[in-house]
């Protein structure tokens, strides 16, 4: 009976530790094609294609809590999104009506797969994952989130493009 359950315990560290394998070698595979995809968007990319900046502000948040705004537009490279969601945090900052709703404002970048791992492997999941530059905004109630969204419609054009900025679910 011991010996049994020896070489079940064995199996089932086997199983693990391969289980565990499969799991980083789909990450790391992951991981490549998403920089594969921007090394590919970064020498295709062309600002001229572009007519104007999409910028989506999350509005399903918990009341007082964070929430984000991300450049909704697959076809440009992230170092462009970093560089609009600086020309945007930069005007946010500066803007007397955003400043006086109290909220924080700062740029992250977010590798949704460190929040949903289980997603990677599975090629329905790794769809909804994505690695993207995001301006987030802190301690916002949705008075004034309705408040900073029609002032960042009012942001100054980056690279002679305006911006279409939605807030939508």
């Amino acid at each position: 009976m011991l010996t049994t359950t020896k070489a079940a315990e064995a199996r089932e560290a086997t199983a693990r530790v391969e289980g565990r394998q499969e799991y980083i070698a789909s990450l790391e595979a992951w991981h490549k094609r998403l920089n594969d995809q921007q090394a590919a968007l970064t020498a295709s990319f062309d600002v001229n294609s572009v007519h104007g900046w999409i910028i989506n502000v999350w509005d399903d948040y918990p009341e007082g809590g964070t929430t984000f705004t991300y450049v909704e537009m697959r076809d440009v490279p992230d170092f462009i999104c970093f560089d609009v969601l600086m020309h945007l945090l930069a005007y946010a900052r500066g803007n007397s009506r955003i400043t006086e709703t109290g909220v924080n404002l700062s740029l992250r970048f977010h590798d949704s797969s460190s929040v949903y791992p289980a997603l990677i492997g599975n090629p329905t999941g790794e769809y909804s994952l994505f690695k993207r530059w995001e301006m987030t905004i802190a301690s916002v109630s949705y008075e004034h989130l309705d408040q900073v969204v029609a002032e960042l419609q009012k942001a100054p054009m980056y690279q002679g493009k305006p911006f279409d900025v939605i807030s939508e679910s």
